[in-house]
Order: structure tokens, then sequence, then C-alpha cells
């Protein structure tokens, strides 16, 4: 943008002082005026030199930006709660700021009655196995004595044949009857101890990923659960975004192009170029991964920067700087330089306001100089 200064001189001027019309005819008492009356006082002056800083009618880009606020956050978080209330936490095993592995045990409620039910019904159902197993062997053995008696102790005949039938059956039947009460106990035990189980895995949080612990819930340990509670929180800080909240400005930014953002506090402060982040899944929330002036920042999670979005531009039109746009009565108008030197005012027809430069839609041609101030 080109820019200058112009110096104007005031002309040496004679100021007549003009007295009213009642006071000069109450001085000269007939209406006439005295010879020392009509004198014509003068005043001789010359003016401090007046300088504009002056600005050229340029084809340039105008462009309106907005800063959003945007805030450094994990990808990727968990929050854990149990699975069960009115439970004592009988140990909380980590500490805010631990870095803890896919499975690991954070916290369990109290399980003492638990573990004694479910040893309880384990020793049932082995022992309701194992009667089921020794009932097959049993009957085989029954069976067996019974075909060894019609063998060596009956004649064989048709009658004692059919009694041995009739006995092999009746056992065959007895053993079936039992077979199914131990299994019917035993499908009621694993009932039991699949719930008691379902119980026991509900009273410990298992980390579902691999981060750091962000947050414990105030006193946990000693607390009594309440069901789905959140009371420890893990993030993984490998891979962070830069989030906004910002819906109605989303359509400002594009894919794969860059937008500048800036951090004016902390241990990350600097200046930044981000590209939007999976745009096709953005909703009320918007994410912008880190492209450029990370290489030896240190930015944490929680830390506050403001993205510049750009809501509106005019490219390659018609602009003066916006310092030099005045407006009165609802319309713009200029200040340029008349042929005597003198300040003029010059109307102007304006579009796009821009940060630095507005648009000019008529009123000015490229080339024209316009007063800054």
């Amino acid at each position: 943008m080109e820019t200058g200064k112009w110096y104007r001189k005031n002309r040496v001027g004679r100021l007549a002082l003009v007295w009213p019309l009642g006071i000069a005819l109450a001085m000269t008492g007939c209406g006439q005026p005295r010879d020392d009356d009509r004198d014509i006082i003068v005043v001789e002056q010359e003016a401090e030199p007046v300088v504009y800083d002056m600005a050229a009618v340029t084809l340039g880009d105008v462009q309106k930006t907005q800063r959003i606020k945007c805030t450094y956050q994990q990808l990727n978080d968990e929050s854990l709660s149990f699975g069960v209330s009115g439970i004592s936490v009988k140990k909380v095993y980590v500490q805010e700021g631990d870095v803890v592995e896919k499975g690991q045990v954070l916290a369990q409620l109290s399980s003492a009655s638990r573990q004694e039910d479910m040893a309880r019904l384990e020793y049932q159902i082995a022992r309701n196995q194992i009667q089921m197993d020794y009932s097959q062997i049993n009957e085989d053995y029954e069976i067996s004595s019974l075909w060894l008696n019609y063998m060596y102790q009956s004649g064989q005949s048709r009658e004692d044949r059919e009694r041995l039938e009739e006995a092999v059956a009746q056992v065959q039947q007895n053993y079936s009857y039992a077979r199914e009460d131990y299994q019917d106990a035993m499908n009621l035990d694993l009932l039991q101890l699949e719930q008691i189980r379902q119980e026991e895995t509900a009273s410990r949080l298992v980390a579902g990923m691999a981060g750091t612990v962000s947050h414990i819930k105030e006193n946990l340990e000693g607390s009594t659960s309440v069901r789905g509670e959140g009371v420890i929180t893990i993030i993984d800080g490998s891979e962070c975004l830069f989030m906004t909240e910002a819906a109605e400005y989303a359509s400002c930014f594009r894919e794969g192009e860059e937008v500048y953002m800036e951090i004016t506090s902390g241990s990350g402060a600097g200046k930044y170029t981000l590209l939007p982040h999976e745009m096709e899944q953005w909703g009320e929330q918007q994410l912008f991964s880190l492209a450029d002036g990370g290489e030896n920042a240190i930015i944490e999670v929680g830390t506050v920067g403001s993205i510049v979005a750009v809501v509106d531009r005019r490219s390659q039109v018609l602009c003066v700087p916006a310092a030099a746009v005045h407006s009165a009565e609802g319309r713009d108008y200029v200040y340029v330089l008349g042929d005597d030197q003198m300040r003029e005012v010059k109307w102007i027809e304006t579009g796009l306001y821009g940060d630095s430069m507005v648009e000019v839609l008529s009123g000015l041609s490229e080339g024209e100089r316009v007063i800054l101030r």
C-alpha cells in the first residue's frame, strides 16, 4: 500500500473584528461611525504546517476474520464407573498423574462375602460334576451285576430274561433321574456363580485403555459406590487436537486448507498452523490437528488458544485502508486533497469492511490518494 505525507501552510490572513450594529450606533450617538470606529484590526499569524498521512486506492484482497477460542485436548479419554451401588470402595490403587496400562485394576469394592459365595458355589458345582461322573460308573456296574446274575445264577429262561430287562431299565431310569437332579443343581449354581462373577467384575474399575489418570473422585476410597457415576478418568495424551465449539463458523474452513492459531500464554505460547481434522465428522465440536510450529513447543492439555477464521473475503477488488473511511448519516466518505491542497470530502459506496481494508464499490478510482489522518 502506497502511503506518503502532504504538507500545507495556512496563508497569512487579515482578521477583521466587526462590531455589532447596535453597539456601533450607540457609540456614535448620531448613527454615524467615528473615524476610529472605522479602523479594521488585522492579526498577522503564521500557522504551523498541517501533515497528512496519505494512502493510494489499490486493487487488492479484503478479508474479514473472526477469532475463535480453541482448547488443546486429548483425542481419547475414558470415564470409569462402578456397575453396582451401595458397596464400600475397599481400595484405590492409583493416583492422579499415574500412567496405567489397558486391563490394569484401578480400584476395588469390598468383596469378602462374594469371595465366600463363589468358593461355596464352585465347590458345589465340582461335587455335583463328580457325582454325575460316578453315577455313570455306578450305573454300568449295577447293570453288569444284573447280567452276571442272569448268566450264571439263572436258568436263562424267558421269564429270567424279562426280569433282567426290567431290572436294567429300572436301574437306567433311576440313574437318569439322579443325573438330571445333579445337572439341575449344577445349572442353578452356575447361574448364581455367573451373577456373582459379574458383580465382582462390576466391583472393579479396570482401565480400558492405556493412558494417564487425569481425575479421581475426591475421597473415593472408603466411600459408597453409585452405579454409573464417573469416579476415575483416563486420558490418552499421545494424540491431542485443538477443539472448538463454534459450529456457526464451520463453513469458513476447508479440508486440507491451513488455518492460523495463536497461544498467548503458558509454555506453548506462540503462533501455529493447524489443519481441519476429519471434517466429515464435525458436529457441535470441530477438531484441528497441529500442522506447523509445534516442533519445540510444550503444549499442555487444556491450553487455550484462538483460531483465526476468515468469515468473508473479496479478491482483487478496489479498496482503501479502513482508517481512511468515515461515516455520517448512513453514508461513507473519505478525505482527499483538492487542487488548492485543502482537505475535501468525497462520498463513496463501500462493500465489505475487512479487518484492515474496505472494499470500494464506487466513488474512487485506482491510484487516487486519500487521507488516512
